[in-house]
């Protein structure tokens, strides 16, 4: 038996040594590089697969065509030649010369890679047109690398990939290279990665509770498979999509199909084909299979049934998809049909799919089959749970283990953070004895009000893995999103003129430093409002007073690996005469005592003696209604506002730079906080003035060790919709003071 490692997708292709190269199918010696060559590159170097071990068929190569086109218009061919496999290194010195290339035009290097072709095909070419009108047939894709040497199937996959300069990375859409830049001593250094025109297929049919495959060998006699619909020609290139031919094979069996007495597990291959706009019964690819099994329906005693069929859709979003594995899982428990013809569709069926990289298969004698480990499911979650024993399953060609690779949670200040060794001891994860059941999962709930991640490693007896990420969430969970800037709807020269944002002078994009004529409309740059006069101000000439505005715009940039943030307020200063003026962008340095710019999404799943869960109501006047039912409703998903709301000033000396109920109402029904970056921004401009519970739920949060908050009520009282709530206490001010703090809040859905 030989095992080998393949990976086809990370960089480029780990494959069969390759040296002596022909040229339309000519042999001649293995030309080494002289300054003058062309050179690909086709192996990998984090993945080395040596010669005597690349003998599995979904890496196999026979032969390369190498085909080189003109990217000028007609894209004619120019260069042709079939390399075949050897014993030397993944790299191939081209049969031609780099100075027989135009100096500094580009050519289109296609690489095709076990075509059926014969080598004529490929050089009889005009130009690329030609080569994306081919297609290849292979009637039995389903069972390529089949391990019997007298079966007539495929021995090696289609592959293909477009070359690109070895000093770059794999564009993400393929591209012309130039061969030849004039420099006669410089080698050209290309590489490759080659890539499968057929689609993986794996499909484990578990047993249910009521059923029991049949294990005697005689009465298992009547298994087997076969797809209906089957993808068996396609493109030699990748792109290009021409239309699969389907047929429907003779059922099978064999080492592809693998019985267990608790899971049968059928690996097959297929080109690639899209059925969304087609007939169900003469375009959709179905596994029919038959499984021979023992049925107890709870009230006679259990019979069995020689021909159970059933029909499985293999992908569910109907399409199947070039180096693509389409992974399938479903149970059975109940009879199927007698007859092949009206098989019974399975319901209840999981999907996953992913690229088809790496894994481990066994290829060798007849009782050889493929070894495999899937799971239902790579990312789950478990709400308010300490135990899952039933969401994770897994079916392998060998038993299971499990390990926590790590846990961690996103901190108040947005950075990674890994659970204390504690808590991190007490996270298990189990695996069902045999090859398939379920993966049981044990973690303590979260006490910090943060989703918490666990990794899982699952590794089968033949070192086969698959990561698994679980995300917990406790009743009560809080998300942390980076704040950028913010500013109010109001801040404007007049009505309509347009807002002044970090972005834009009163509503007109600009870059800094543009320079404007005759703007002279736009002489208002506001950045801030004085609560003591209820006043606009403007820089710069207030700026130098950092206690004039009761709030003013701010920008915040993320300072260190943490989380934290420097913030700074901001507003456009314009210079300049005779009609001309340049505005420029400023800030002044941070002076509100804070480093956390981050805005909060609370939610909340359950009701509790303190506060109801509901939406608050608002008032005609859009501010958060203030009657006393309302005081007591919390948002079930509400988000509060950053430090990019706090206010600053004083009130010393009866001087009133803070708000009072009315302008405190009006402040966040205008304020506006912007998350994201220029190119992919989010406008959060829906703020409401939070209930009373609803500040006394922040102040519970905000109080907890390792919170997901970080502590965003820090002064002695803040304003609610029915009035000013003490933070000692959590009650309302007796007697109420004419001002108090703000922050705001938004229902988040």
């Amino acid at each position: 038996m030989k095992r080998i490692v393949y990976n086809m997708i990370a960089c480029c292709f780990a494959a069969f040594a390759l040296a002596a190269c022909s040229s339309d199918n000519t042999p001649s010696e293995y030309i080494e590089p002289d300054g003058n060559s062309i050179i690909l590159d086709i192996s990998s170097a984090s993945l080395p697969v040596s010669r005597s071990t690349a003998t599995g068929a979904e890496i196999a190569l026979s032969h390369i065509d190498v085909l080189i086109f003109e990217a000028a218009s007609g894209e004619a061919i120019v260069h042709h030649e079939r390399v075949s496999a050897s014993a030397r290194s993944g790299v191939i010195t081209l049969n031609v010369a780099r100075n027989s290339f135009t100096s500094g035009s580009s050519y289109w290097v296609y690489l095709i890679a076990n075509s059926t072709h014969p080598a004529t095909d490929f050089s009889g070419l005009t130009n690329l047109s030609g080569l994306k009108a081919m297609t290849q047939t292979d009637p039995d894709i389903h069972m390529t690398g089949y391990p019997d040497p007298d079966a007539n199937v495929p021995r090696t996959f289609l592959m293909d990939g477009v070359a690109y300069l070895k000093s770059g990375s794999e564009p993400t859409t393929p591209g012309a290279v130039v061969l030849y830049d004039g420099v006669r001593s410089n080698n050209t250094e290309l590489a490759v990665t080659l890539r499968r025109a057929a689609a993986k297929i794996l499909v484990t049919i578990n047993k249910g509770a009521d059923v029991t495959f049949e294990d005697n060998p005689t009465l298992a006699f009547y298994a087997g498979y076969y797809l209906r619909n089957m993808p068996y020609s396609t493109s030699v290139i990748a792109g290009v999509n021409a239309t699969a031919s389907l047929r429907t094979p003779d059922k099978n069996v064999g080492s592809y199909f693998h019985w267990e007495p608790q899971a049968v597990t059928i690996t097959a291959y297929a080109y690639a084909h899209d059925w969304t706009y087609g007939s169900v019964l003469e375009d959709e690819l179905r596994l029919v299979v038959n499984i021979p099994l023992w049925y107890d329906d709870g009230v006679n005693s259990p019979y069995f049934l020689e021909n159970s069929y059933y029909q499985i859709p293999v992908s569910k979003d109907k399409v199947l998809k070039r180096n693509t594995c389409y992974q399938v899982t479903v149970t059975v428990n109940a009879p199927g049909a007698e007859s092949s013809s009206e098989p019974i569709e399975l319901e209840d069926i999981e999907y996953s799919v992913m690229p088809w990289i790496e894994n481990v298969i066994d290829i060798g004698g007849e009782d050889d089959h493929p070894i495999y480990l899937t799971l239902n499911r790579y990312e789950m979650d478990m709400h308010n749970k300490v135990d899952d024993n039933t969401t994770l399953r897994f079916a392998s060609s060998s038993n299971v283990s499990v390990a926590i690779q790590r846990a961690y949670y996103i901190s108040k200040l947005g950075a990674v953070t890994n659970v204390t060794n504690a808590i991190l001891s007490s996270i298990t994860a189990t695996a069902d004895a045999g090859l398939s059941g379920n993966i049981a999962i044990h973690s303590p709930l979260p006490t910090n009000n943060a989703v918490r991640y666990i990794e899982l490693l699952v590794t089968n007896a033949d070192g086969v893995q698959r990561n698994v990420t679980v995300a917990q969430y406790p009743l009560e969970y809080i998300v942390g999103i980076q704040g950028w800037y913010s500013y109010r709807d109001d801040f404007e020269v007049s009505a309509g003129a347009g807002v002044t944002t970090w972005e834009a002078i009163n509503g007109i994009p600009v870059a800094v430093g543009s320079t404007y004529t005759n703007a002279s409309n736009l002489t208002g740059r506001y950045w801030g409002y004085n609560f003591n006069g209820d006043t606009y101000v403007s820089g710069p000439n207030a700026t130098g007073n950092q206690n004039a505005p009761g709030w003013g715009s701010k920008v915040a940039t993320v300072t260190a690996a943490n989380g934290t943030s420097t913030i700074h307020f901001y507003y456009w200063r314009r210079s300049g005469n005779n009609g001309n003026y340049t505005y420029t962008r400023a800030t002044q340095n941070n002076n509100i005592g804070f480093n956390n710019a981050r805005m909060y999404h609370v939610r909340i799943t359950a009701s509790s003696g303190d506060y109801t869960l509901g939406i608050p109501r608002l008032n005609a006047s859009g501010y958060t209604d203030s009657g006393a039912d309302n005081a007591v409703l919390v948002s079930p998903s509400f988000m509060i506002a950053s430090q990019l709301g706090g206010l600053s000033g004083n009130n010393t000396n009866n001087d009133r730079n803070y708000p009072t109920f009315a302008e405190a109402a009006e402040h966040c029904k205008q304020y506006v906080e912007v998350a994201g970056n220029a190119s992919d921004k989010v406008v959060y401009d829906d703020w409401r003035l939070p209930t009373k519970a609803e500040i006394n739920i922040i102040m519970r949060f905000q109080a907890v060790t390792d919170s997901a908050i970080d502590t965003v009520l820090s002064g002695p009282s803040y304003w609610s919709a029915s009035g000013e709530v003490n933070t000692s206490t959590g009650n309302y001010s007796n007697p109420q003071p004419t001002w108090a703090l703000i922050r705001c809040i938004r229902d988040a859905y």
